[in-house]
């Protein structure tokens, strides 16, 4: 389910900001979402709460993705 939101982002969104922002614009970009999630989350907020949710999911045993992904 999120190989092809993945790809419309690599092949679609990403692309086309590049073309709207500049090198400089999309750095700033990077480093005030960095500033917010350090903010919001502390630290390296996003892998520490990846970490929990993966570990949730192991739990629930809802981890493998593919197992409801149709085929």
């Amino acid at each position: 389910m999120y190989a092809p939101h993945e790809a419309r982002e690599d092949t679609v969104l990403f692309p086309a900001l590049h073309e709207m922002v500049t090198p400089k614009e999309y750095a700033a970009l990077g480093k005030k979402f960095d500033e917010i999630e350090h903010k919001t989350f502390g630290g390296d907020g996003f892998d520490i709460y990846l970490d929990k949710v993966t570990g949730i999911e192991k739990r629930l045993d809802i981890y493998d993705l593919a197992q409801f992904t149709p085929r």
